[in-house]
């Protein structure tokens, strides 16, 4: 394990290992791909040819044992109709005639063994000393017997039912019926086992693998390799992989292909068992050959991938060492790589890339004095406070004292509209408060328009603890009473909204609006001056304050129309959070622009 820490760290810390693991493994995969792919066609052309043929041979097969499973079919059939017409001619059966009949038809199929009728009294056969009773006590028999009026084929068994010298192996089916529905007859054939197994004799296909019979019950009745009988009935799972000219073909454990065909007649499954190993037999001296190429290649690779890697190497190393002087600090160093491949335009892109980051110092540094000249701007717009403060105190006692409520109560908005103001530029506070603030304004111009303008509010009301800059709503509508309202006269709409994690505030009012020229340039900085005697901290001013809290995403919106009106839209995000120092907070947000 400790040797490959090691490695894996001296991996990490040589770039020429890399370079050299890199060209070596992209310079062997094609080889090896180069190598394996034409050995990998013909291994599959030639195994698909092998399974084409195995194919073919279990059809061809299937369609011999067909012929004679219909001939021994239709002489089932052809001796039932012979009885079931003597039984309603004839009161008894005649069981020589019956005799007879069954002689002749096995005089002209050499292929059959024996035909047998078994009565309740009376058992006819082509052969002598036929015993019943050991037919009885066969499993195979007494299972064809519960199935009245069907056919049951058995596969290969000894016929030692019939007492001979010799026992012979044979095919039979059986078929018990009844007449009458009272007598039951059953009808047995036996077919030549050699006959049978003549069918399988195909040198072409035996010698690379197997031909077997399953029957419906998954068992192997019949094989050329007797070892498979061995074989748990449950080795060979029948679930069709593909099915090619009618044949299906699966690939089993340990790679064998398994090739069948079903006997509809009987329900047996006709099989080729092609092992993997047959089938490679024919490919080692074509692996042998693609080894020892590959081999000398893969040398051939490593030198070329080696003076290659050094070849890269050595400038790059260079460039290494200028790019740790630039690192020191000093962005006039321009690397010298001297080439024009790959590596220089890594050198040109690392100057591109100096240049753009003493680009972005200097921003930050012009960000960073614009937030200062907005601080000390608002600084400037509190026009001497304290003194103006004490001063309008002063008034107002003096018109309290001489019973001038109108004036006693302008000076009062006045003086809280100022404390307002005396707080820390730089802090939040709530909707709700920034409402209070506005209120303040609107009694002063109240008492100096009287019910000359109306104001309507619609806020959600949970908005009214989100937090806001200050000094945001009171600079707008002041602005409509020194363009809008030429004469004080009109309607102000104030209406706060959110969606989503967003929050938007609508100042409207139904004045004269905005021309269009005049509405581009409302935005525009260089408008400075104007902005300050106009409207006093003014539209700017709130954008500026919006954008230094929360970032350039938000802001305000503005959209007018001459003779109708004009909407400013304030964009912000909700947040609820409480603290000591709303800068903070407001850093926070803006850190996520």
């Amino acid at each position: 394990m400790s040797q490959i820490k090691a490695f894996t760290l001296f991996f990490k810390k040589s770039i020429k290992v890399r370079l050299l693991f890199y060209f070596l493994l992209t310079s062997m995969l094609p080889l090896i791909l180069v190598g394996y792919i034409p050995y990998y066609q013909t291994k599959t052309t030639v195994e698909g040819q092998m399974l084409e043929l195995s194919q073919s041979v279990v059809n061809q097969v299937n369609q011999n044992i067909n012929y004679y499973m219909k001939d021994m079919d239709l002489l089932n059939d052809t001796i039932y109709y012979q009885i079931t017409e003597m039984n309603v001619k004839r009161v008894n059966l005649d069981i020589e005639e019956i005799r007879q009949f069954i002689i002749k038809q096995k005089a002209n199929r050499p292929f059959i063994e024996n035909i047998s009728v078994h009565m309740e009294n009376h058992t006819i056969s082509t052969v002598e000393n036929i015993d019943w009773n050991v037919l009885l006590s066969k499993d195979w028999f007494n299972d064809a017997l519960n199935y009245s009026g069907e056919s049951t084929w058995v596969g290969p068994h000894l016929n030692d039912y019939i007492s001979t010298s010799q026992t012979k192996g044979v095919i039979s089916l059986v078929y018990p019926f009844e007449i009458n529905n009272k007598e039951k007859i059953v009808i047995l054939i036996d077919m030549k086992k050699e006959e049978f197994e003549k069918l399988f004799a195909r040198p072409d296909l035996t010698r690379l693998g197997t031909l077997l019979v399953i029957d419906k019950f998954g068992e192997i009745i019949y094989s050329t390799d007797e070892s498979l009988f061995r074989e748990s009935k449950n080795q060979y799972s029948l679930n069709k992989a593909y099915v090619s000219n009618n044949v299906i073909i699966e690939k089993l454990k340990e790679n064998n292909h398994f090739i069948y065909d079903i006997n509809f007649i009987s329900g047996w499954k006709i099989a080729a068992l092609i092992p993997e190993s047959k089938i490679n037999e024919s490919f080692s001296d074509i692996k042998e050959i693609v080894f020892w190429l590959l081999g000398i290649f893969i040398v051939i690779s490593f030198v070329m991938a080696l003076l290659l890697s050094n070849s890269i190497f050595k400038p790059l190393k260079k460039l290494q060492r200028d790019i740790m002087n630039v690192e020191k600090g000093n962005f006039n160093l321009s690397p010298n790589v001297g080439s024009i491949d790959e590596i220089g335009k890594i050198g040109l892109s690392f100057n591109k890339m100096v240049e753009e980051i003493k680009r972005l110092m200097e921003r930050i540094s012009e960000n960073e004095k614009k937030k200062k000249q907005i601080e000390m701007q608002s600084l400037q717009y509190q026009i001497n406070p304290h003194f103006l403060y004490n001063t309008l105190n002063s008034v107002q006692w003096i018109a309290k004292i001489h019973r001038v409520p109108d004036i006693s109560e302008m000076l009062t908005s006045l003086i809280k509209l100022l404390r307002a103001s005396l707080s820390s530029i730089n802090t939040l506070h709530t909707l709700e408060q920034e409402l209070e603030i506005l209120d303040f304004y609107l009694k002063i111009q109240n008492q100096r328009y009287p019910d000359c303008f109306q104001v309507k509010y619609k806020i959600d009301n949970q908005l009214l603890s989100a937090r806001v800059p200050r000094f945001i709503l009171q600079p707008l509508v002041e602005n409509i009473f020194f363009h809008a309202f030429a004469d004080g006269k009109g309607e102000i709409s104030i209406e706060a909204s959110s969606k989503d994690n967003f929050m938007q505030i609508a100042v409207q009012d139904d004045g004269r609006g905005i021309k269009a020229p005049t509405m581009e340039s409302v935005l525009k900085k260089e408008n400075d001056s104007k902005r300050k005697t106009s409207s006093g901290i003014g539209i700017q001013n709130v954008e500026d304050k919006i954008k230094l809290y929360f970032g350039s995403i938000y802001g305000l919106h503005i959209s007018s129309e001459e003779g109708k009106g004009t909407t400013i839209f304030i964009n912000l995000p909700i947040t609820f959070e409480q603290g000591e120092d709303d800068e903070d907070l407001a850093k926070g947000v803006n850190s996520g622009r």
